[in-house]
């Protein structure tokens, strides 16, 4: 019997060993960080303002210049071009041609070989923010100089005096609609001019923007058209629709909405109708049935900066930032909590 009372302590002693190790153990859990999604990364190219997609190759714009990405293998593709082209802006891929808008002009490449146009050509030969071909053919091209045009018999150039709000054309798109819309990007003086059927029509914060520098514009599926802007710590996207013969402000996202705080600085719907608003800073929001979700690098983004989309074909949607490339899957995108 004395036997018997002298093992009870150790069983408790040992029962309370094993409880308190288990109590650690859970402690050591909960304090543990939760991992993020490891989501696919191509660095370089680090800067990333423009994609294109040229069939095999997903051509990629930025502070460095162009280099070619192979859209299956993800692998880089040396960009064929003696031209500098650092600091590229914007990029347009027409069936073999890619037109390159940078900080010493315009670029024409194709496989046999590249032409820069000069002011012997009537075009500046400094930065070129923008390009886009409209559904009349006529080449487009924004500059600080107002917005050159080239329909096949040489260049113009439309500016302040010909209707524009601002010289400073940072951004062009044309709605599927007909109507060119011209984003400044520059304050107080900046917004939007829209030329519909031979008719100008002007946002500012004077009619509702929340700020008059344009970053770009981005027609959604239901025939609207979103307009980022901002600049540091203020912005939005401003959704218009078409009313009548009219355009006008129908929707305006901000940091009371759900998004990230500041300057908008991209807006795209994917093929799974989900928005992605990005910021210039503070990562981005995807909206969807299930709400408003902010991702930042600490969800696994590349970095807080999401310029351009571009979704692959294959199944991937590349999130192009300031520093590399973001690959999303649709299961990565289901995943994101």
């Amino acid at each position: 019997m004395s036997s018997g009372k002298n093992i009870t302590p150790i069983v408790v002693i040992g029962f309370v060993v094993l409880l308190l190790g288990a109590m650690a153990i859970l402690g050591e859990s909960d304090s543990k960080e939760i991992e993020p999604p490891v989501w696919d990364i191509i660095r370089p190219p680090s800067d990333v303002t423009s994609m294109v997609d040229a069939g095999d190759t997903i051509w990629v714009g930025g502070k460095d210049g162009v280099i070619g990405i192979n859209k299956s293998s993800h692998e880089l593709v040396e960009f064929p071009c003696e031209q500098r082209l650092t600091y590229t802006r914007n990029m347009l891929w027409e069936d073999g041609v890619l037109w390159i808008g940078h900080d010493r002009g315009l670029t024409r490449w194709t496989e046999d070989g590249w032409y820069t146009y000069t002011e012997e050509d009537d075009i500046v030969t400094n930065r070129i923010n923008w390009v886009m071909r409209d559904n009349r053919g006529t080449l487009w091209a924004g500059t600080w100089h107002g917005a050159y045009f080239n329909n096949g018999s040489g260049w113009g150039r439309l500016t302040t005096e010909d209707g524009l709000i601002n010289d400073n054309v940072n951004t062009i798109k044309q709605h599927s609609g007909g109507a060119i819309w011209f984003g400044s990007y520059t304050t107080p003086e900046g917004g939007i001019s829209v030329l519909d059927n031979g008719e100008w029509q002007y946002f500012s914060t004077a009619n509702g923007l929340v700020h008059n520098n344009i970053v770009q514009f981005y027609e959604d599926n239901d025939g609207s058209m979103w307009a980022s802007t901002g600049l540091m710590n203020v912005g939005a996207g401003t959704r218009f629709q078409k009313d009548g013969d009219a355009w006008e402000i129908v929707d305006t996202l901000t940091s009371e909405d759900g998004i990230p705080e500041g300057k908008v600085r991209s807006i795209f719907r994917d093929s799974g109708e989900a928005l992605w608003v990005g910021t210039e800073d503070k990562g981005m929001a995807l909206i969807d049935d299930n709400g408003i979700r902010v991702i930042s690098v600490d969800d696994g983004l590349s970095h807080d900066e999401v310029k351009v989309y571009l979704e692959d074909g294959l199944g991937y949607l590349w999130l192009g930032t300031r520093d590399g490339i973001t690959l999303l899957t649709r299961d990565d995108i289901r995943n994101i909590q």
